[in-house]
């Protein structure tokens, strides 16, 4: 009996505890004035671009010297967990990292910016972002983003090994039999010390590549309302079988667990779908890789349905700092740190920037053919905009796709499974959704 009291007591003192330190992160905030001076917090998470934010950041406190600004650095893979302990805890960010992947998801944070958006367009060169971008910082016709940089799904290949194999670069009219046809020939066996090569890789365990093929095959994960998944419509299913055989039949991927580590650096792999701008850096630090890309293979449906993906910045909609914070949004996405960005390897958002890049006579570097990948972005859309996007598509759909990698599910029966689960799902928040 009393080692009953005794433990009731101490979960009654870690209950104390927690209950304590609620009430204490709930009423506790940074001071709203530093010495003065109008404190902004901004939360963003740790990034090979520290060191410009923090130049900047500190430029911008010179030019404004009424306002101080607080950097809130997280490791990305815990900065969801971050930021919701923070809302939670009445400590929301006054400005913090976003984009399209988690403008759904985080948009019950963010403020509407379309007032703002609208005040200053010409300040913020709102005509001077791709249409595109345009339309990816918005939803349901309201601005909630202002965009730093963006991903687009690309055709990456290695020239080397094209070279080497007599098979003539990829060009922009490629459909998939091309794809194909060309992966068939780039795909050898590894012979004494030669390493094997294959002739395309295969993202697994992420919607990357197999929406791709979905989209150009005329399918989508969402009906237009967004209340029911059709991956189990013919066109669905055409591209996830796509997906498979790329192995299964045409011997062009690697069979699932085969796929060589890194197997585009170390050239064990000649060809990428989709891939990632953020690996360029990667890339180009390692010696004698010749790649290039160039723009995705047109499907049965045709050639759009590529992603693509924006990140930027986002103002709370409980700030305090409204207008303090909106000016180091522009401040920050200005044509100059754009271009400053777009140097270190990356893409710009802005069309000035991008032509600017593609017709300097000095620039240098890969990948070489830079109008190809703004040409795909007129054929690229953005992920579709749900609130539980991120849980629907790797906890509930990419089980499946999984399965059917592995042999254990054909297509159709991925397609359905996946829909039937998904439409579950979302049955639990609209019944009448039915």
């Amino acid at each position: 009996m009393l080692s009953q009291i005794r433990a009731l007591l101490l979960w009654l003192a870690a209950l104390a505890l927690v209950v304590t330190g609620f009430w204490w992160a709930g009423h506790s905030r940074e001071p709203e004035m530093q010495a003065g001076r109008k404190v902004i917090t901004w939360m963003l998470h740790i990034s090979p671009l520290r060191d410009l934010y923090e130049q900047q950041v500190a430029e911008f406190e010179r030019l404004h010297p009424d306002i101080a600004v607080r950097l809130i650095w997280v490791p990305e893979s815990e900065y969801h967990m971050k930021f919701k302990t923070l809302a939670a805890a009445g400590q929301t960010p006054d400005m913090f990292y976003s984009g399209d992947v988690w403008l759904s998801y985080l948009r019950p944070f963010m403020a509407d910016l379309t007032p703002l958006v609208a005040r200053d367009a010409a300040e913020i060169g709102l005509e001077d972002y791709f249409p595109e971008i345009r339309a990816a910082m918005q939803h349901e016709g309201h601005y909630f983003v202002l965009p730093e940089s963006m991903n687009i799904s690309l055709l990456y290949f290695n020239r080397r090994l094209f070279r080497e194999a007599g098979v003539e670069a990829p060009t922009a009219d490629w459909t998939w039999d091309d794809l194909v046809r060309a992966g068939q020939r780039l795909t050898r066996p590894a012979s004494g010390d030669r390493p094997g090569v294959w002739g395309c890789s295969r993202m697994a365990g992420w919607w990357g590549e197999w929406l791709i093929f979905v989209r150009q095959a005329g399918g989508t994960v969402f009906t237009p309302d967004g209340r029911r998944c059709a991956l189990d419509s013919p066109a669905a299913i055409t591209g996830l079988r796509f997906y498979l055989e790329k192995s299964s039949k045409y011997g062009i991927s690697a069979p699932a667990g085969f796929e060589p580590l890194n197997g585009f650096v170390n050239e064990r792999v000649a060809m990428i779908m989709g891939g990632h701008i953020n690996f360029w850096l990667n890339y180009n630090a390692v010696p004698g890789l010749d790649w290039d890309v160039q723009m995705l293979p047109a499907g049965p449906a045709g050639r759009r349905g590529g992603e693509v993906a924006f990140a930027g910045y986002a103002l709370s909609k409980t700030t305090r700092r409204r207008e303090a914070a909106w000016e180091l949004m522009k401040f920050l996405t200005r044509p100059a740190v754009t271009a400053a960005i777009v140097a270190r390897g990356g893409t710009s958002v802005r069309r000035s920037i991008a032509e600017t890049e593609m017709h300097d006579p000095k620039r240098q570097g890969r990948p070489q053919n830079l109008a190809a990948v703004y040409r795909q972005l007129e054929f690229s859309l953005p992920i579709p905009r749900h609130p539980n996007f991120l849980e629907i598509m790797l906890q509930v759909v990419q089980p499946e796709v999984d399965r059917m990698v592995l042999g254990e599910l054909t297509p159709e029966e991925a397609g359905r499974r996946a829909a039937a689960a998904v439409n579950a799902f979302l049955d639990t928040f609209d019944p009448q959704a039915r």
